[in-house]
């Protein structure tokens, strides 16, 4: 008879610490990450002449989805349990969703005004980097709960190198 060892604290937390900790790493990371994107758009629209505000515009949604979206991968990866079209298809979701979060940032971020002012008291470049950051993130926690879900009894694809 093998005895029942009782679980710590840390141990029954670790469901719940783990994706949480992932969450905030990929909303950090995307955030910066974004920005990054944003900084190296703005650059590339200044420095070759870019002459129309859509050329602006799609560089800013491109380059702050795909930061977003490489941070979101990585927070949600899983390399040990998946194969490489799982894993594209997981890039593909968090990339279009930071793209899509890009493009609602900015024009919720367009629209906001001060009575005053009648201007924005934010840029909308900032709620572009943090819209991308957030709907890519949970575009990845969907997909990594029902890839968990759908995985849930499937054992990991590396063998033991003990045997």
């Amino acid at each position: 008879m093998q005895p029942q060892f009782e679980k710590d604290f840390w141990e029954k937390m670790e469901p719940f610490l783990v994706p949480f900790g992932r969450l905030i790493a990929g909303v950090v990371l995307g955030v910066v990450l974004s920005m990054i994107g944003i900084v190296i758009a703005w650059s590339l629209y200044v420095f070759f002449g870019g002459r129309t505000i859509e050329v602006w515009q799609a560089s800013l949604f491109f380059s702050a989805g795909l930061g977003a979206g490489i941070a979101t991968f990585a927070a949600w990866l899983h390399i040990d349990r998946e194969n490489g079209w799982v894993l594209a298809l997981t890039a593909l979701v968090v990339l279009g969703a930071g793209i899509l979060g890009a493009w609602g940032g900015y024009q919720y971020g367009a629209a906001q005004e001060v009575e005053c002012c009648a201007m924005p008291t934010v840029s909308p470049v900032y709620y572009t980097a943090l819209g991308s950051a957030v709907v890519a993130n949970i575009a990845g926690v969907a997909f990594a709960s029902v890839r968990a879900f759908l995985t849930k009894k499937r054992p990991t694809q590396f063998r033991n190198a003990m045997r």
